[in-house]
């Protein structure tokens, strides 16, 4: 009987292939799964309101990229993590500038978004960025970016005191079309506030370096000496507020901005054309009197011509020594000149040149003065002019602005002198001057009434040298004479026979005939004028020799 004979054999049993392929296709399925399940991430918000483990979905452009896997507080019980998973094909969304989100119902000045989340829940949503990717750690938003990170346009910043009106959000327009929002406001120093705007492309290349940004919110209304201008914009900025940007009228477009740029933001759309320059130049002025109805915003004019605007009235530009310890602390008034306006450039050396064009123009009679605009309203404006008349003035420092000199020169000047006038009457004696004209007058008038009697009485005496006169003896007088003269004739012819006796005689009768002729003209005198009695007769002015009678 043969032995059998036993051989060993070295290669494995086909049985063994079974479970060597389930070990592979388990590490294949495993593999698959880690590579799979994507990367896990964490985003840390202020809140997880609305997010739940397993059910909270992590989407870009409405596609599901992701689910929340943890929600965990932090150690600061200040914040939650959560912790999410994000596909693998999306892996790349997840860069250094990416943002996420909670998209819940949201109520703001734009309306109402995220409606759809009432019905499915709220989601997170991921914003991917245009940095390098490998970021795993993220700081969630609370609220949505205004501005998208991949979308195109310009970014520019707006410095001014007050944002009035303003918020995030809130559109900017372009002759009233939305251009862009503004995506920030921030406070840079107590006085000065710093708003983020972006403008979307292709509408960036409207801005410029001679655009002006204003506050577009609710009716601008401006009364000055000239009109009555009233300016809004569309009906969104005015209720709920806004940002418009425009150009100056007759300005001309200029060149391109870039990425960052700074601008100023002025409070409305007048603002812009009253100061439509880059570079101005502030000057005060010190009145020494009233300046009611000049207002902020009103022109400076030089002949008719703007040149600038008036900027504040306020003391706090007067020192201690100036305002305080003064006898008569004048007004100070913040004017404000473009340098554009007189010398046509706009740069930083202009606002050099007309200070000293302006000094010379000082010492030559230049002066600023408040004018009356309207008599309607009673607005008031700064006129430059000249005034050779009156004492040249000089340009001065007073705090950190040069001063111009100042003159009165409207109908306020000529009001005020007229009250001054009537203040110095009203301190003349009036009252005993009047006085003294009743006693005067009252002294006339017994005048008058003595002056009276004395015609009467005179009248009176004429009236009885008239009847004297008139009576029959007077009128019998001449007859009488001539018979005395007859009967004295007849007795000298008696005693004519005497010579030296009769001459003696002659001489006398002819000096009784003088007289009685004397009488008779006087008797006809009488009866023709009867006051010659008491006033005599006219005195007639003596012959000049060589002239005719």
């Amino acid at each position: 009987m043969n032995n059998p004979i036993i051989k060993r054999r070295t290669r494995l049993s086909s049985v063994w292939l079974i479970p060597l392929v389930a070990i592979f296709v388990s590490l294949w399925f495993v593999v698959q799964h880690y590579m799979q399940r994507g990367t896990e991430i964490e985003i840390r918000f202020a809140s997880a309101e609305g997010i739940e483990a397993g059910r909270t979905l992590i989407k870009t452009l409405n596609v599901d990229v992701g689910v929340v896997t943890q929600v965990e507080i932090n150690s600061d019980l200040e914040t939650v993590s959560v912790v999410a998973r994000i596909k693998a094909q999306a892996e790349d969304l997840l860069r250094q500038d990416s943002q996420f989100w909670v998209v819940k119902p949201r109520v703001g000045s734009k309306g109402v978004s995220g409606l759809s989340t009432l019905f499915s829940g709220a989601y997170i949503e991921l914003e991917p960025g245009n940095d390098y990717p490998g970021k795993t750690s993220f700081i969630g938003l609370e609220n949505p970016p205004l501005t998208p990170a991949n979308k195109k346009g310009l970014n520019i910043f707006l410095i001014s005191n007050s944002a009035a009106s303003l918020n995030a959000g809130d559109p900017v327009l372009f002759k009233g079309f939305e251009v862009g929002q503004i995506t920030q406001i921030e406070v840079l120093n107590p006085t000065q506030l710093k708003t983020s705007l972006f403008i979307e492309s292709p509408y960036d290349k409207m801005v410029t370096s001679n655009t002006r940004f204003y506050n577009a919110s609710g009716v601008s209304l401006q009364i000055n000496a000239q009109s009555v201008a009233m300016h809004t914009d569309a009906m969104e900025t005015t209720l709920t507020g806004g940002i418009a940007f425009d150009l100056p009228k007759s300005s001309s477009p200029g060149r391109q901005v870039v990425d960052g740029t700074e601008f100023k933001l002025y409070p409305d759309r007048n603002a812009i054309d009253t100061h439509p320059f880059q570079f101005s130049v502030d000057y005060l002025l010190l009145f020494d009197r009233s300046v009611r109805g000049l207002n902020i915003g009103e022109v400076v004019e030089y002949r008719g011509i703007k040149v600038g605007s008036v900027v504040d009235i306020a003391f706090q530009y007067l020192s201690e020594s100036q305002f305080e310890k003064a006898d008569n602390p004048k007004v100070p008034v913040l004017i404000r000149l473009d340098p554009g306006r007189i010398l046509a450039e706009d740069s930083p050396k202009s606002s050099e040149k007309l200070t000293a064009l302006l000094r010379q123009h000082v010492s030559r009679g230049l002066k600023a003065a408040l004018k009356t605009g309207s008599l309607v309203t009673g607005q008031s404006f700064i006129q430059l002019d000249f005034y050779p008349d009156l004492p040249v003035g000089e340009m001065k420092k007073v705090g950190r602005y040069n001063t111009l000199p100042t003159t009165a020169d409207d109908l306020d000047s000529l009001i005020s002198g007229m009250t001054a006038f009537t203040h110095k009457l009203n301190q003349l004696p009036l009252d005993e001057s009047v006085e003294q004209i009743n006693a005067t007058l009252l002294s006339v008038n017994q005048t008058l009434l003595s002056l009276e009697q004395s015609i009467k009485s005179i009248d009176a005496l004429a009236d009885s040298a008239n009847q004297f006169v008139s009576s029959d003896a007077v009128m019998q007088l001449p007859e009488q004479l001539n018979a005395l003269l007859q009967t004295t004739q007849s007795s000298l012819n008696q005693i004519a026979s005497e010579d030296g006796l009769s001459n003696e005689l002659n001489n006398t009768l002819l000096k009784l005939k003088a007289t009685l002729n004397s009488v008779q003209r006087a008797a006809e005198k009488v009866e023709q004028q009867p006051n010659s009695v008491i006033f005599g007769s006219d005195n007639k002015i003596d012959t000049i020799p060589g002239s005719k009678p």
